[in-house]
């Protein structure tokens, strides 16, 4: 899952936050190049520093789970070697009939993460509107991407037609 890589990506703007801080420009190529004979400016740093802290914050807004309910993403992925305190409160009851299904233990086994979750979706149905809200997130930034790169493979394309 995505999860881990926006954890992160987040923990690597505090990193950047705290090198422009100290004047390290390191993570910026192309600024490290221009300030290769001179000193990173006070309001330069103060701009960089915001615009870093703006899109951790814009980051946050997205992804408003991605810390406080980490282990909350986990059940997802594997639901069987997940904990009761890991899931949401609401929805602990219907984890625990999950957890617990040997049939649905053993289906997890055999079945792909997609056709296990058609055939027990419908029968835990907190479960699934708990992991549709969390998966939701991250349909939307696929399809931007997917979208993008499609783009961006038609305009590098070359063009065959004549004039």
């Amino acid at each position: 899952m995505h999860h881990e890589t926006i954890r992160a990506f987040m923990a690597k703007l505090d990193l950047w936050k705290c090198r422009i801080q100290q004047g390290n420009t390191v993570n910026f190529r192309n600024l490290d190049f221009v300030l290769a004979h001179s000193n990173l400016d006070s309001e330069l740093k103060k701009q960089i520093i915001t615009h870093l802290s703006d899109l951790k914050a814009e980051f946050i807004r997205y992804f408003p789970d991605i810390d406080d309910k980490r282990e909350a993403w986990k059940f997802i992925r594997n639901p069987f070697h997940c904990e009761v305190a890991d899931v949401a409160d609401e929805v602990q009851e219907e984890f625990l009939e999950l957890k617990f299904n040997s049939t649905a233990k053993e289906d997890f086994q055999y079945l792909d993460l997609e056709m296990f979750g058609v055939k027990y979706f419908p029968v835990y149905l907190l479960l699934s509107h708990q992991a549709i809200r969390i998966l939701t997130m991250f349909g939307s930034t696929y399809l931007l991407y997917v979208k993008l790169h499609f783009l961006r493979s038609l305009l590098s394309r070359p063009s065959t037609e004549t004039v």
